[in-house]
């Protein structure tokens, strides 16, 4: 049996509060804009399979974090 992708990589998307990563992530993974965004609350989730060449996917979990102090890079 094949796997569905060769590798898993994990994304961290950090940043301060409505600069667009959550519009920037869901255009990316779901191929749209949000018309409405609504402001993320602590993390959400998303992931999607990239074929790098015929045949061979990799697949992307991207974390989109709220732009909270906590989440920051100077919060850990």
């Amino acid at each position: 049996m094949e796997a569905i992708w060769l590798y898993q990589f994990r994304l961290i998307v950090i940043g301060d509060s409505t600069v667009g990563k959550s519009c920037l992530i869901r255009r990316f993974t779901e191929g749209r804009f949000a018309q409405v965004s609504d402001p993320t609350v602590g993390v959400d989730f998303f992931s999607r399979l990239v074929e790098i060449e015929p045949g061979k996917r990799i697949k992307l979990q991207i974390w989109d974090t709220a732009g909270q102090e906590r989440f920051s890079i100077q919060g850990l």
